[in-house]
């Protein structure tokens, strides 16, 4: 199998300075980039492997479609159509590959907990009408 040096990145992942980062990866006579962070099939790696790009990312594109919950409300359609809307558009993308960055501190969820406040307060519901 070829492997293709320009769609290839190395990242190192250390918690301790006192171990020399390796030298630098090389398919042929092509170094292979190094990154301190990487997205691989939706889910952003960072070399400290916290989680804070990818709360971050999840959540700014989430809120990005928080307009669909605020054309329904303007509507005046049913709370049950902001919830099925909600449920259908905006939580995978909260819940998207969870299972491999479960266990995340307590900052970085309730992150991910503010979008779904500030989705039931734009459909007029409270706070705790949707599990967590």
């Amino acid at each position: 199998m070829a492997i293709n040096a320009k769609k290839t990145k190395d990242m190192w992942i250390s918690f301790t300075d006192a171990i020399r980062e390796p030298p630098r990866l090389r398919i042929g006579n092509e170094l292979i980039e190094r990154v301190n962070a990487f997205k691989l099939l939706g889910v952003s790696f960072q070399n400290n492997l916290k989680w804070n790009a990818h709360v971050e990312e999840i959540t700014r594109k989430a809120n990005k479609r928080l307009y669909h919950l605020r054309e329904c409300r303007k509507s005046q359609l049913p709370a049950e159509v902001g919830i099925i809307t909600y449920q259908s558009k905006i939580r995978p993308i909260l819940e998207y590959a969870s299972p491999v960055w479960a266990g995340l501190p307590n900052y970085l969820r309730d992150e991910i907990e503010r979008v779904q406040s500030r989705s039931l307060r734009i459909l007029g519901l409270e706070k705790d009408y949707l599990p967590p």
